[in-house]
């Protein structure tokens, strides 16, 4: 598994939110092509999870 590694949140010219995931968690985690889900755990942290189809 990566090493926990920290990324900035920036803001588009449309307003909406962006984070880039680093390619080795993205990797581990199998990403490319695949749907995910965001959930709010708290006010400091998020859950992610590939969405089942």
């Amino acid at each position: 598994m990566p090493k926990t590694t920290t990324t900035t949140v920036t803001r588009n010219a449309e307003g909406q939110y962006q984070v880039t995931i680093p390619k080795a968690l993205a990797d581990a985690m199998d990403l490319a092509d695949e749907k995910v889900e965001w959930d709010v755990i708290s006010s400091r942290k998020l859950e992610i999870a590939v969405k089942d189809d």
